[in-house]
């Protein structure tokens, strides 16, 4: 703990090598201890000490240190709950950290763990994914497949941090799907792309941002190896292997004739499409419609093979795309892509897509459940020489297709 050490020496008493680590621990947390958060009422993380900042990712030029105080924002609980700052009304939420937060809500919403592999024990190599409980009864199914850079049921921390915990994650996806039409005859399935790396020691499923936060010897070592076959979960080790085994528990678990819709994002949609190419025989008929969003090229039209997935990709499947037009904006691309391109209302981040775009998402299922037969018009939209849209560029480095 020398790099943390004052420079000059602020004891008085009886001094040993265990005296100045203590003291030295007590400056570090009386230094930090300014830097704790809690949930407004408005449903924003905020600091204490300044109730109008945000989540300061930035906290020291360290690089190892951000990624440690990320980590534990991410998934730890405070240990105290502190007061409201002076002028506001008390905060009735428990100042937790995200994960846990984020976790309480899911089952407040009656989303409970399914673990894949199935019938595994909890103390065993799985990873968590959320279902509803009325996956064996439901008549329709909506199933999201996230980035693979994402802990369960976030959608963006980036957006957890500055709007809200509900929006930045699939809470308020999922409480729209329990609220909307047809509400109890529709299950939820929320996968986990993300959280494919197994710690033994905290015998937990991760993603390998948050491998990179764990515990080292010293600040500057290197990250824990990955063993590929001890941190890997069985079925389970990639994001195309996971969607695989998402599929396989939806078949076995819900009805036979029930009515599927899938939304993809980012890598989750590159492999849900690859899948559903290999495997059309088997979801023909019960996969209704597919919602994709996308930040970089992707011709689909060129990597699917299967005839007749291709005619229902045409018919019956949207892409939202990067663009600061308005959500629900047509857009060029489809010579590219395959399907109808619609804007997404947001201009930057792939992973802010669905914040922004999740109920026109929804409102598109809701069109082809209650339109019998209903198909997509194709929108050919001309380019605009002074669109800056991604279609006039190449893909950018976030692609999976362009690394």
């Amino acid at each position: 703990m020398s790099q943390f050490r004052a420079k000059k020496l602020d004891l008085s008493c009886f001094i040993n090598v265990r005296v100045l680590r203590d003291h030295t621990k007590r400056k570090v947390f009386e230094q930090y201890e300014t830097e704790r958060y809690y949930i407004n009422g408005k449903d924003q993380i905020r600091s204490i000490t300044h109730p109008d900042q945000e989540f300061n990712f930035f906290i020291s030029k360290n690089e190892r240190v951000r990624e440690v105080q990320r980590e534990a924002m991410d998934s730890q609980s405070l240990s105290q709950q502190y007061p409201p700052p002076k002028g506001r009304p008390p905060n009735q939420h428990f100042p937790a950290c995200i994960r846990r937060e984020i976790t309480s809500r899911f089952h407040d919403s009656n989303l409970s763990i399914t673990r894949l592999p199935m019938n595994v024990e909890a103390t065993e190599s799985h990873v968590p994914i959320l279902t509803s409980p009325n996956l064996g009864t439901a008549k329709r199914l909506i199933i999201y497949f996230g980035e693979s850079m994402q802990d369960l049921g976030i959608f963006a921390y980036r957006v957890v941090g500055q709007e809200s915990i509900s929006s930045g994650s699939a809470l308020d996806f999922v409480h729209a799907i329990q609220t909307g039409k047809d509400s109890e005859e529709t299950a939820i399935v929320v996968a986990n792309t993300g959280q494919l790396v197994w710690y033994r020691r905290g015998q937990r499923a991760m993603t390998s941002t948050s491998w990179n936060g764990l515990p080292r010897k010293t600040g500057v070592s290197e990250a824990m190896r990955v063993d590929p076959i001890k941190n890997h979960i069985p079925g389970n080790k990639n994001v195309k292997e996971h969607v695989g085994s998402v599929f396989e528990m939806v078949g076995k678990m819900a009805k036979k004739d029930v009515a599927i819709n899938v939304i993809g994002l980012g890598e989750g949609a590159e492999e849900m499409v690859a899948y559903l190419d290999a495997n059309w025989g088997m979801w023909e008929g019960r996969v209704r419609a597919v919602c994709v969003g996308l930040g970089y090229i992707w011709r689909v039209g060129e990597e699917v093979k299967d005839r007749n997935f291709k005619a229902f990709w045409g018919k019956r499947a949207r892409a939202y795309l990067i663009h600061n037009e308005p959500v629900d904006t047509l857009l060029s691309g489809r010579e590219e892509i395959g399907c109808n391109c619609l804007s997404s209302g947001e201009a930057a981040f792939t992973e802010c897509i669905m914040p922004r775009a999740y109920k026109s998402m929804l409102a598109f299922f809701q069109l082809v459940n209650d339109v019998p037969g209903y198909e997509e018009l194709e929108a050919i939209i001309p380019k605009d020489e002074d669109d800056p849209s991604m279609f006039e560029h190449a893909a950018p480095p976030e692609s999976p297709a362009a690394a």
